[in-house]
């Protein structure tokens, strides 16, 4: 079988272990960096060439999108779509689950839990969001980021209508939302592969920080998905329409709410901290797409 994976970072740790994978499955990979990647529409018939080579014949395709590619990567999985190759993460799945304001109001359409959240777009109406949502404190976060990159926590009106006076001006907008002091600097990943949750870790923040990406030097460990989390996150990525989902959950109280569903989640930190072969399980997941296409 032939896998195409598109990714821009030959050298990631999550790529190298997806060829890896696949070559000792016996597949046959082509690694394409989504910017060597020529798409074309009425020149001779739909199709997509890699450094001016034809891809013609691949089965299937990971997608595994950062934040500089994704637009770009998006129209990439979508041209494979209609020229007939499947992708393990269709590409309006993956625009759906990158936009953090439409992919939690999904998850709500679907009856998941998230945290309340609301979208101004002047200052006027702040206060009364703000209002509604419980008060200070507070996390912003743009509409589209990976890694944490983006989100602020604000503590007072002064400093978010400051802060968000100056995004709004240069064409930022930023969702607002709930924050628990008491959750701060800590949550919960779920690996979701197909239908079937693969294992969760839980992530604390480095000191001083309320984010707990492992990029930005959280720690992890592993923990067992119990039944709540298990559920939340096999329907949180069916809402999204995802094959391979990262869900982030966190704990508001007594209750877990879904705080983001992620298309092309890396899984160096969760492979150490679980001791599960999360790259073989994919390929494996990509090889039944391939053959239900």
């Amino acid at each position: 079988m032939r896998i195409g994976i598109i990714s821009r970072g030959k050298k990631n740790y999550s790529t190298l272990r997806l060829v890896k994978a696949a070559n000792e499955l016996g597949h046959r990979v082509t690694l394409m960096d989504p910017w060597d990647c020529t798409m074309y529409i009425a020149a001779g018939g739909p199709a997509i060439t890699h450094n001016e080579r034809s891809v013609e014949g691949l089965d299937v395709v990971v997608p595994r999108l950062g934040s500089a590619t994704a637009e770009y990567g998006m129209e990439l999985v979508a041209h494979f779509e209609h020229v007939g190759v499947p992708s393990v993460n269709g590409a309006d799945a993956i625009e759906l689950a990158r936009h953090k304001w439409r992919s939690l109001r999904v998850l709500a359409e679907h009856g998941l839990p998230v945290p309340a959240t609301f979208l101004a777009g002047a200052a006027g109406d702040l206060d009364r969001g703000v209002k509604r949502v419980g008060g200070y404190p507070l996390i912003t976060k743009p509409f589209q980021g990976t890694q944490g990159s983006g989100i602020m926590l604000f503590e007072t009106p002064l400093t978010m209508k400051s802060a968000l006076l100056a995004f709004w001006n240069m064409g930022k907008n930023f969702i607002a939302q709930e924050f628990s002091p008491e959750a701060s600097g800590r949550d919960i990943r779920v690996l979701v592969v197909g239908d079937e949750v693969i294992g969760a870790m839980e992530r604390v923040a480095a000191e001083g920080d309320f984010r707990a990406n492992l990029h930005r030097g959280g720690q992890a460990r592993a923990i067992r998905a119990s039944d709540e989390m298990t559920d939340l996150a096999v329907r949180s990525s069916a809402a999204m329409g995802l094959g391979i989902a990262g869900v982030d959950m966190l704990r508001l109280g007594n209750d877990l709410v879904v705080l983001e569903v992620n298309p092309s989640p890396g899984f160096e930190g969760f492979e150490e901290a679980t001791r599960r072969d999360v790259a073989r399980v994919m390929i494996k997941h990509a090889m039944s797409v391939a053959s239900r296409s």
